[in-house]
């Protein structure tokens, strides 16, 4: 985003109005060399949205002993909310003040993984989405003024932020134009945490995610093509394409998200904005074949023509997080397997 590297006044304002136009550019100018010390190590993380990607973000953490704060609109699921402390569990908004100053005591690190509305809703109703996503960002933020010692990531929306593309794989680098609302809402979000890193000096990481897969992930609301194409194919379900099946998506499981995040709560090197994909492009039409091949049986397709909105080709480039920590994601065909066999124990009956 052009013209976020600088610290100019009544920021907020100004991201405002650049949400209805184009942003750009984010700055991809290193942080602080080397690892935390003391401040960040070891304390304790607050992850503000425990739905999809807040759920394994959760389950990262307790599988690391590092006991998760929960921040979210609705309780989790019954495993997830299980492995969240009595007392540690705050139901409500984040923008409201007294939850989340509850939320925030003893908390060195926040993971901001609250959602708003899918990307087709977004689009349909963009002031809608602000409020749910841009108003708990700003709010994290202003909280954290009085906390210098806290940190923050956040979660965005790499599949998305840069439009369509000239090449791929895309990196930080990259012009972001993003032409649906989604997207230049998550940029308008970048820009709000960018600015707090400049003029503050708040520690940083975004986190630009591919599209996430994988278990937790609820079949029955359209909200991502693995899980609704196995669950469609396994129940007869007509499994609904836009667009020819030419639409190419790098896909990353929720899991090595969740590792990621982990990972790098208390490490300060390294650039402030990383891809998290899994740097391999893969078509809708190879998507579906997939799904039919782990399902054992051929989907129903209803076709509809592509939509505005989308974007036609993004595949991540992850170079910068595999050379700051050795990342390699999982592989596509066994992260299906992964979420068919969660859809197959029943496991979203439970939801």
């Amino acid at each position: 985003m052009e013209g976020a590297g600088q610290a100019v006044p009544g920021h907020r304002a100004q991201v405002a109005r650049s949400y209805s136009g184009n942003l750009r550019r984010v700055s991809s100018a290193p942080i602080p060399q080397g690892r935390a010390t003391g401040d960040g190590q070891g304390s304790r993380t607050l992850v503000v949205g425990c739905g999809f990607i807040g759920s394994h973000i959760v389950e990262g953490l307790a599988g690391a002993c590092r006991p998760p704060v929960v921040l979210t609109r609705s309780r989790p699921v019954g495993a997830v909310a299980g492995l969240i402390a009595d007392g540690d569990l705050h139901l409500g908004d984040a923008q409201d003040a007294e939850t989340l100053e509850r939320a925030l005591e003893g908390i060195g690190h926040v993971v901001f993984s609250a959602g708003g509305l899918l990307p087709a809703a977004s689009e349909e109703n963009p002031e809608l989405d602000a409020r749910l996503t841009l108003g708990p960002v700003r709010a994290v933020l202003e909280a954290l003024e009085r906390r210098p010692e806290v940190s923050l990531t956040y979660l965005s929306s790499g599949g998305t932020v840069y439009g369509e593309p000239e090449r791929v794989p895309v990196d930080e680098d990259a012009p972001t134009e993003a032409f649906g609302a989604y997207g230049r809402l998550h940029l308008a979000c970048e820009a709000e945490v960018m600015a707090a890193h400049r003029e503050r000096g708040l520690r940083v990481r975004i986190l630009r995610c591919a599209t996430v897969y994988g278990e937790h992930q609820h079949p029955d609301r359209g909200q991502g093509a693995v899980v609704t194409f196995l669950h469609r194919i396994e129940t007869g379900t007509p499994v609904h394409i836009f667009g020819d099946g030419g639409t190419i998506r790098d896909y990353v499981y929720a899991g090595d998200v969740a590792g990621v995040v982990t990972e790098l709560l208390d490490r300060r090197d390294g650039p402030p904005i990383l891809n998290l994909g899994s740097g391999r492009g893969t078509s809708l039409a190879e998507l579906l074949a997939l799904a039919e091949k782990q399902a054992g049986r051929p989907a129903e397709v209803v076709r509809h023509p592509a939509r505005d909105f989308e974007v036609h080709q993004i595949v991540l480039d992850v170079g910068r997080l595999r050379a700051l920590t050795g990342f390699e994601p999982t592989p596509l065909e066994a992260g299906v397997a992964r979420t068919h066999s969660w859809l197959a124990s029943g496991a979203p009956e439970k939801v």
